[in-house]
């Protein structure tokens, strides 16, 4: 084999090792550097982290950029921050007066972003999927529905729902904190109960309003012949 041949060859085995090496690389980056995402966070659970407050942690929480994980180690997870919506109904529901309401909301719900709610969901959520968080928030949200149907009248319920919808939220703050999600939206979208008591209500004052409607002409009428 002549150098020029032995040359080549020497070439061909170096650039060999430097693509190998670099596929090796990739393959090792791949494997241990993790991205996060705008709309999620980074769980790396196995080692214990000194958090700001003093206390120690067995996880650390990546919000946005990049994380390497310490093979054998560490292990990774990733919670959607993302908004995800929750059916809220309640039915015989009896409000203050003894009367049973059916109500039906649409409430839209996410992991929290503060630094206490998002270990409060990562304690309670990690390695679960989406649908078991929207279960577990549908079913707090329904009992706050409930408890708050009882202390107004139906009238309150029905009328005003928006200050209604506003005083679910308020109600539901507090155990919405302790499993680490955020309401961001609820909206009452329909207000019923079967003993017809609303539609009745409504019935009468339209024949109220009517009525006086009616007597306001009449006193016109005899105004204008006198």
């Amino acid at each position: 084999m002549t150098e020029t041949m032995q040359g080549m060859v020497s070439v061909l085995v170096i650039a060999g090792v430097v693509v190998g090496a670099f596929i090796a690389l990739v393959l090792v980056l791949r494997t241990l550097l993790f991205l996060c995402r705008p709309n999620e966070i980074l769980v790396f659970s196995g080692r214990k982290h000194k958090l700001p407050d003093g206390s120690i942690s067995g996880y650390k929480i990546l919000h946005g950029g990049n994380g390497v994980r310490i093979p054998f180690l560490e292990t990774v997870h990733r919670m959607d921050m993302r908004l995800f919506p929750v059916e809220v109904a309640v039915n015989n529901a009896y409000s203050k007066g003894g009367i049973p309401l059916s109500v039906h909301a649409i409430a839209n719900v996410k992991i929290s972003s503060s630094d206490e709610g998002v270990r409060n969901a990562v304690e309670r959520f990690l390695g679960t999927n989406m649908q078991a968080v929207a279960l577990t928030a549908q079913q707090t949200l329904e009992g706050v529905l409930r408890e708050v149907v009882s202390q107004l009248t139906p009238e309150e319920v029905n009328e005003d729902r928006l200050k209604f919808a506003d005083t679910l939220v308020e109600n539901a703050r507090d155990d919405l904190d302790k499993l680490g999600l955020d309401l961001d939206v609820l909206k009452v979208q329909h207000v019923s109960d079967e003993q017809q008591y609303l539609a009745n209500l409504g019935r009468g004052r339209i024949a109220t309003m009517l009525r006086d409607a009616a007597n306001a002409e009449n006193a016109a009428n005899q105004s204008v012949s006198e």
